[in-house]
Order: C-alpha cells, then structure tokens, then sequence
C-alpha cells in the first residue's frame, strides 16, 4: 500500500469545506503544513494560515480541530498589513477566545472516518504556490489561487 501523502492543498480544501472529520483525520496522519501561514491571501499582500482562517471566518470547531493538532496559537496575519495574532483577530467571540487561552488541546471526535480526497489541478496550484514558498522564502501568489 502506497504511503499517503498529505498536502497543503488536502488541508486548505477540508477548511474551506468546513469537513472538521476530514481535516481531523489528514492532521492524524500528517501536520507537516498545520502552521504555514501562507495558504490564504487577501490579493493585496496580506497572508494568513489555516488557524486565522477559521478564526475569521468564525468556525469554532475547525479552531477546535486544529488546536487539538497543535496549531500554534500565535501564527496570526503577515505581509503588507499590520500583523495581527489569531486572540486580537478573535476578541469579538467568545468562544474561539476561549479556546485560544486553554493551556491544553482541545477535544475533538470524529462522527464520520472521511476518504482522502484524489488531488486537482486546482490543488497541485495550491502545493506549487507552498513549494515556491519553501524553496525561496518568499511568498508569490499563483494564478487562480486565493
């Protein structure tokens, strides 16, 4: 059996899906990318991770699922903005607040044990834009990628 290979596209998709089993299971297997602060863009420079992300789009169990994989709770907003850390981006709810200061993981079971969706065009643009990324240190948005 083939190794599965987990890829930041796999993890950008389960968040924009708001598939909390998927993303659970992926990050079991492998958290490799869990903390790149590159996979969402506001297209004018601002640059965020998975963990703002679902702060800002105020998805508390997807903030759950990643802390419970050790999303680093100060990987906030970069690039041309005024930064800003995942607590000051979730001062209006509560809840996501709440979890932020926890000392430990949050808890988080699956109700469903999701396939590893095959990859698409659309998410080797993803991947390519992550590799760009690490080969270079810099951060270039790929056509078609937001």
């Amino acid at each position: 059996m083939a190794a599965i290979r987990i890829t930041r596209a796999h993890l950008k998709s389960a968040v924009e899906e708001e598939n909390w089993d998927l993303l659970d299971r992926l990050l079991e297997i492998d958290r490799k990318h869990i903390d790149d602060a590159s996979y969402f863009t506001d297209t004018w420079g601002e640059w965020w991770g998975l963990l703002m992300e679902c702060i800002l789009r105020e998805y508390e169990t997807g903030v759950r699922v990643l802390l419970k994989h050790g999303a680093d709770r100060a990987v906030g907003t970069w690039g041309d903005c005024i930064p800003q850390t995942p607590l000051e981006a979730a001062k209006d709810n509560i809840a996501i607040a709440a979890l932020l200061q926890e000392k430990g993981p949050p808890e988080y079971w699956r109700s469903s044990d999701p396939m590893i969706p095959e990859l698409t065009v659309h998410d080797e643009k993803v991947n390519r834009q992550g590799e760009i990324s690490e080969q270079t240190g810099m951060i270039f948005q790929v056509d078609d990628v937001e």
